[in-house]
């Protein structure tokens, strides 16, 4: 049964907890699944993967189209405001919402696929995995619908065992395919990546659709829905299309500019370790933090609403000292395995090299993952992506005219530039709208 009630704010320590021992054997798996791709794939592969999937990215914002924030925005404000009889209106506008949007890209997509792959990722081989992601996109995005809703309405316990669940299947079947039909084919191989999170997405719905319970209960509000949607949706989905669409642009000139550069041997291997091996390693510990961030947002939501300032400055202070703190130690800890870390993933030495390059900038990128969580927590989530935006633009610009000149050391630069543009100014934001009295709005 949905419990529609006012969540309770002092149960997010258990929540976040739960999210996090979930997070952590997730990741644990993810991380020994990108180990084993590597081996199947090698580094070359691996980077052909990272290019489809950047292209993927780019058609799974423009369906999602903001509704996941949106769906978390609204049902924690519904919570906060202690009308739970809006829940199922928010949550039948929001797949409603969802559905529309995502066949406005996933149909486009499917039959652009020979062109996308031809053009865009540069190997017509990677047709059928295009094929495959858009055929399923629409699945996944009402996931991410469902996934924002259980979220915000605190059914953390349900929503970590199905997305326990939805990750082993993936992988199960991503495994599968790779051993009985991919072969040799890098192009089969991005296909069985592809075809196991579809199966996947599909499982996951199901799920989560059949165990939402009674959204019904309690005094329905006819307060519109749809206004407010939009008005939360339509912006983020504006700036997140045209965020990523500078990502995947971003992603898609980097082997073919890293290729200029004369000591280069292998343009697609070298974006394969940074993308694929250095980057989620670089990462794997802050999944911690992305079980609060992911918290954070509806629970900010729900205090701003009900008006409880002082909650909010609490929150927001004990979760940046946590990140920094964190930030730290992980970071540490990196530098220091860096090398060995290298060889026993993934066999490399120059993955271990870079490996303590990135490790060096770990406090700044996990204490930004909770400075972006407060911003849209308390409803400036335009701002986050405008943010985002901008430095995405510039680290475009910046890699173009690097990248043939200094060859990695370049692409090290352009991320220490963007990244640190991006936190000072998410940092700033967050002062003027946490503590207002400390700032002026500006």
């Amino acid at each position: 049964m949905m419990r529609t009630g006012k969540v309770k704010t002092g149960t997010m320590l258990r929540r976040a907890l739960l999210l996090t021992g979930a997070n952590l054997a997730l990741r644990a798996v993810s991380m020994g699944f990108q180990v084993y791709l590597s081996g199947r794939m090698g580094a070359a592969g691996v980077g052909l993967l990272q290019l489809v999937m950047s292209v993927c990215s780019l058609a799974m914002t423009a369906a999602m189209a903001g509704i996941r924030t949106a769906t978390m925005y609204l049902t924690a404000e519904a919570l906060g405001k202690g009308q739970p009889g809006q829940l199922s209106r928010v949550l039948g506008h929001c797949c409603r919402y969802s559905l529309c949007a995502s066949l406005l890209v996933a149909l486009p997509a499917f039959f652009l696929a020979p062109w996308l792959a031809e053009v865009w990722i540069g190997d017509s081989r990677t047709e059928l995995a295009i094929e495959i992601f858009a055929a399923f996109l629409p699945v996944t995005c009402l996931v991410g619908v469902l996934t924002g809703y259980y979220t915000a309405a605190g059914r953390v316990r349900t929503l970590v065992a199905v997305e326990v669940t939805e990750q082993l299947i993936a992988m199960g079947a991503g495994v599968l395919l790779l051993t009985l039909w991919a072969g040799d084919d890098p192009g089969r191989a991005c296909a069985s990546v592809i075809g196991g999170s579809a199966v996947s997405s599909v499982v996951t719905l199901t799920a989560l659709w059949k165990l939402r319970g009674n959204t019904a209960e309690g005094d329905a509000s006819q307060t519109p829905v749809t206004p407010r949607l939009l008005k939360v949706a339509i912006p983020l989905a504006l700036a997140d299309v045209l965020r990523m669409g500078i990502s995947t642009v971003e992603n898609l000139i980097v082997p073919r500019r890293l290729a200029l550069y004369t000591g280069t041997a292998s343009a697609l291997a070298d974006f394969g370790r940074l993308s694929g091996m250095v980057f989620p390693t670089v990462m794997f510990p802050a999944c911690i933090l992305w079980s609060v961030a992911e918290l954070l947002i509806p629970e900010l939501s729900r205090s701003v609403a009900a008006n409880r300032q002082e909650r909010v400055e609490h929150l927001t202070g004990r979760s940046l000292r946590a990140a920094v703190v964190y930030g730290l130690v992980s970071g540490a800890v990196l530098v220091l395995l860096a090398e060995t870390l290298g060889r026993a993933l993934y066999g490399s030495e120059e993955v271990g090299r870079l490996l303590r390059q990135y490790a060096l900038l770990v406090p700044m990128l996990y204490a930004d993952s909770i400075t972006d969580a407060v911003i849209k927590g308390m409803g400036q989530q335009v701002a986050s992506v405008r943010y985002n935006t901008i430095t995405s633009f510039l680290d475009v610009v910046l890699l173009w005219i690097l990248l043939p000149k200094w060859g990695l050391r370049g692409y090290y630069i352009s991320f220490v530039l963007t990244h640190g543009l991006n936190f000072f100014l998410s940092v700033r934001k967050l002062k003027r709208v946490v503590f207002p009295k400390r700032g002026t709005e500006g």
